[in-house]
């Protein structure tokens, strides 16, 4: 058993990748200094904590990914991951554990699975705290809309009515409830405070791991431009239900060429939308204020900045043109990428 280990849920769309993506490359270094970032959990993201802790009837996209109810069954798959992890940290000689995957704050919605993964760390560690970010809901919305399109998604950004994936005050009597609320670190995704304006310091400073000699990667994950967004939607549009099936393995590769692109639009929301949101969660936002930071900050969040200036709608729509330009850019960066990977492969063979 392990004397800590530090349970990082998120949320989505608060610098998690660029967390996982530090905490994989160090990984051996912060072993040699008494950290294990958890391996048999996952190379890099632990979503196998999500195909655990998940009732036994929920369907989840993770599981199938993972062989759960194909390969393995889910029972025999549990199994595999508590004795994975106990075997891990016997060896590591490690002191404090670290496991991260942002979708445990949004699938996770029961007590009975939160209590679940609760009862998994303290299985292998004397003691678990909880660590999460958490994001102006108006920006954490259409950050998270981008990954809808990039999944797929049709259709337009829309902000109808207060949703409980944005509750914030929700979220955490969840948690709180299980794991006790004197175990939650609530951080605000506020990168103008981070050090650096990295949320990796700010990450490493909460859990008190020492970054000095450790490799720190340039930004993960980062948003589609709004001219990129529009390609993707109309394509999406325009495939057949048995097309997108067919594309979905290029789609992260798609996504990732379409990252690489510079000098477009940051994809924004008209500032009207963004106050409706503000002012359907300002009664949660207070209430997570008043419970974990403390009457003096108001508001929770610094202004929203993914808003568009004023009579400067978001493009929806490209030409045929852009259209043209940046479907070419994507095939010549595919067929790049292939030809990399394929050196890659040449070179290890050799």
């Amino acid at each position: 058993m392990i004397a800590q280990c530090w349970l990082h849920i998120g949320t989505e769309k608060t610098g998690s990748t660029s967390i996982q993506t530090f905490l994989g490359h160090n990984r051996a270094a912060l072993r040699a200094r008494g950290w294990l970032y958890s391996e048999a959990a996952g190379n890099r993201n632990h979503y196998s904590l999500v195909a655990y802790s998940l009732d036994d009837e929920r369907h989840d996209r993770i599981r199938q990914i993972l062989g759960v109810g194909h390969q393995l069954s889910l029972d025999a798959f549990r199994r595999e991951l508590i004795r994975a992890l106990e075997t891990e940290i016997a060896a590591s000689g490690a002191a404090t554990l670290v496991l991260s995957c942002e979708l445990l704050a949004t699938r996770l919605r029961r007590p009975d699975e939160i209590a679940r993964l609760k009862a998994l760390c303290d299985r292998v560690a004397e003691n678990t705290g909880v660590i999460v970010y958490l994001r102006n809901q108006s920006d954490f919305l259409v950050s998270r809309y981008t990954n809808v399109i990039w999944e797929g998604g049709t259709g337009e950004f829309a902000f109808r009515a207060r949703t409980a994936i944005a509750d914030y005050a929700l979220l955490l009597d969840r948690w709180s409830r299980v794991f006790g609320k004197h175990n939650l670190l609530v951080r605000r995704f506020e990168p103008a405070n981070f050090p650096a304006g990295d949320v990796i310091g700010d990450f490493s400073g909460a859990l008190g791991l020492d970054m000095t000699g450790l490799y720190v990667p340039p930004r993960a994950n980062p948003s589609l431009d709004a001219e990129s967004l529009a390609f993707l939607r109309g394509l999406n549009r325009r495939l057949s239900r048995r097309s997108a099936e067919r594309i979905r393995p290029f789609r992260g590769a798609m996504v990732r060429v379409l990252q690489r692109r510079r000098g477009g639009t940051k994809f924004t929301i008209p500032r009207a939308v963004a106050t409706r949101i503000e002012n359907a969660y300002r009664d949660s936002n207070e209430r997570v204020t008043a419970d974990y930071f403390g009457s003096g900050l108001q508001p929770l969040f610094s202004p929203a900045v993914l808003v568009s200036k004023e009579g400067e709608p978001p493009p929806d729509m490209i030409s045929a043109f852009a259209a043209i330009a940046i479907g070419g850019a994507v095939a010549l960066g595919l067929v790049r990428d292939a030809f990399i990977r394929a050196g890659k492969r040449l070179l290890r063979f050799h």
